[in-house]
């Protein structure tokens, strides 16, 4: 059964979930996970779940500030936005609003990738019962946050989220409608629209974020990019995606980093006062290094294969990633019945090496 929403506007919930996540690196329950070249980040404890640090370092080329966060928060059925018609009239975090935060975490290796699990569960007050890993997949630029969703009801309910991430330092972005094209990132440039499904950011360490693929039944309905680094996809419960009762039902989004090529992107100039969209920059190759461009890099989200299923329970299925094998549950975004698991079994813990990669981070560029 759906209750009528007010379908809230992209600034007023962008603005409630930086309330929610305003992260701090050193908070003593994250966990660093070091696959060199590439180092990672994923921040828990004081309220956070985050991808929030990527850094690479070969011993030639040796930057960070690939992440500054991110988040997930949950929408109830009885969702109401804030509107810019009442905004003083409601309140700062309106009803049927709850991030997933993890007090503590565990990392353990699973093969040739690193997991790293909230060791908590986050229980909705309208029956859903959500679990959380981050699985850095081998060799080590791309990491996977999964969100594992079971409704422990005996009725339909229907599911809506908002995942937001922010990027570090910021030379021009690229969405997959557009591959070609390079935004500017002065304020209140940059965009996201349907049909989007990946975002891309320039940097002196280039990241992108992958949320799913056109047509499945979770995939966000709505999306944006707010300037300079923010950007954010968005499932309205209003949309009648529901999850049956007893159903576990997957949702993941993708934190690639790209390896830095030997010269400066923060050279790069995408001229913020141009009313043409301009070409995308080509970066020049140093001899072991071939020319890319951000749809190359992005590629392999095209399909839901390889690696990008690699630790995944066999009989839960990823909504935005996949159709479930019943076409009545596809319809209405649920799956079959299966139990709650998370990848990896523990092999070793592995909490040596945190001061050593905290000490290590250097900032890619300027602070805004």
């Amino acid at each position: 059964m759906r209750r009528s929403t007010r379908i809230a506007s992209t600034v007023a919930l962008t603005s409630a979930l930086a309330l929610v996540a305003a992260p701090a690196l050193a908070n003593g329950a994250g966990q660093p996970v070091a696959m060199p070249p590439w180092n990672w980040y994923i921040a828990a404890g004081g309220g956070e779940w985050s991808v929030f640090e990527g850094s690479f370092d070969d011993s030639i080329i040796d930057v960070s500030d690939a992440w500054d966060g991110s988040s997930m928060v949950f929408l109830g059925p009885d969702y109401i936005g804030i509107t810019s018609a009442s905004t003083e009239l409601e309140p700062a975090v309106p009803p049927g609003y709850l991030p997933f935060e993890c007090a503590t975490s565990t990392l353990t290796v699973a093969g040739d990738d690193k997991v790293v699990t909230c060791d908590q569960t986050v229980q909705t007050p309208w029956g859903l019962s959500i679990t959380s890993d981050v699985r850095v997949l081998a060799p080590g630029d791309l990491a996977r946050m999964t969100f594992f969703v079971t409704n422990t009801t005996d009725a339909p309910v229907a599911l809506g989220y908002q995942y937001t991430w922010n990027y570090g330092e910021s030379v021009a972005h690229y969405r997959s409608s557009e591959p070609d094209t390079a935004q500017a990132t002065d304020e209140n440039a940059g965009f996201l629209a349907n049909p989007d499904v990946w975002s891309f950011n320039r940097s002196e360490l280039s990241a992108g974020v992958a949320w799913g693929i056109l047509g499945q039944p979770l995939l966000g309905t709505s999306s944006s990019h707010s300037g300079y680094d923010e950007a954010s996809v968005q499932l309205l419960p209003s949309a009648g995606r529901t999850i049956a009762p007893g159903d576990t039902v997957a949702i993941a989004f993708f934190h690639k980093m790209r390896q830095p090529l030997a010269l400066d992107f923060g050279s790069e100039q995408v001229d913020p006062t141009a009313t043409e969209p301009t070409a995308t920059p080509v970066p020049q190759p140093v001899s072991s290094h071939v020319a890319d461009t951000p749809a190359s890099i992005m590629a392999e989200f095209a399909s839901f294969s390889g690696r990008l299923t690699r630790g995944l329970p066999a009989d839960v299925t990823v909504g935005n990633w996949q159709t479930a094998a019943d076409p009545e549950l596809a319809e209405t975004g649920a799956v079959r019945d299966g139990a709650l698991l998370v990848g990896g079994l523990a092999v070793a813990l592995l909490g040596a090496g945190i001061a050593l990669f905290i000490g290590r981070r250097v900032t890619g560029g300027a602070r805004r």
